[in-house]
């Protein structure tokens, strides 16, 4: 078959949008640059990265409703978790809540780049976008 000369017209790409609500019907806030990380193929692709030990205290930086959270709390000793957004605190410790992980669970609620930070081993986050340059 002859090759035509004529370029190929690209389709035209399509975005989909994302919704702003999660599960729990949180209204996101995107001046706070808030974004839940759902994909459990991410998820734990950063705790493997991470190389967390048993013993580690974690800081996580915008926990958001847990998915990380929740995860980082399986392979360590402690996770210090700092969110601004007191409805996602909440959330937080409403899904740890009761669970055989709940007494690893610190959470400090304010602005991450404002605070006395305590102690920790690794810091891993899925970072606020408002904050990764100044992070």
């Amino acid at each position: 078959q002859p090759q035509s000369s004529m370029p190929k017209e690209r389709a035209k790409k399509t975005f989909r949008e994302h919704s702003q609500r999660c599960q729990q019907g949180i209204q996101f806030q995107k001046e706070k640059g808030q974004h839940i990380l759902k994909n459990p193929l991410v998820i734990s692709s950063i705790v493997e990265k991470a190389g967390l030990h048993s013993t580690d205290v974690v800081l996580e930086v915008g926990p958001g409703t847990g998915n990380l959270t929740v995860k980082l709390l399986e392979k360590c000793k402690k996770v210090v978790a700092c969110e601004i957004d007191t409805r996602l605190v909440a959330e937080l410790q409403k899904r740890v809540q009761g669970s055989p992980v709940s007494s690893k669970l610190q959470v400090m609620v304010g602005n991450i780049l404002k605070m006395e930070l305590p102690y920790f081993d690794a810091c891993v986050a899925n970072l606020p976008y408002q904050i990764s340059s100044a992070f």
